[in-house]
């Protein structure tokens, strides 16, 4: 009777051990999902912003962009963090770009999607 006097209390430390690993490994499963999410989000938001550039740029015709882009970029900068956008070429054959996070101009090459990212449309 005297060998299995602590053996209960171990089993107990054990089952606490495992318990502990199992609710750390679902806190990093959410945690990632809520990184996952908030790159979705922010994807979305670009998406949507260059639609309404693209938009504005049909109705406006051959006008003057120059008004027209810092506007938008203003926008972007409210709606996505360190948000900003390009624009080139000239009347129908526009480019536009829209940048989020640490990602610049010269680092984007293709579409990026996450934290920091980039999208890049023709219109």
């Amino acid at each position: 009777m005297r060998s299995h006097i602590g053996s209960s209390l171990i089993e107990i430390l054990v089952s606490l051990l495992i318990l502990s690993l199992m609710l750390l490994g679902f806190d990093a499963m959410q945690l990632a999902a809520l990184q996952k999410a908030k790159a979705a989000y922010y994807f979305s938001v670009a998406t949507q912003q260059l639609e309404v550039m693209s938009e504005r740029l049909r109705a406006l015709g051959e006008g003057n962009t120059e008004d027209l882009l810092q506007a938008w970029n203003q926008q972007n900068q409210t709606v996505l963090p360190q948000g900003r956008g390009t624009l080139s070429g000239g009347y129908p054959d526009f480019t536009l770009a829209i940048f989020w996070g640490a990602v610049t101009e010269s680092q984007c090459t293709k579409n990026t999607i996450g934290q920091s990212g980039c999208l890049f449309r023709k219109i």
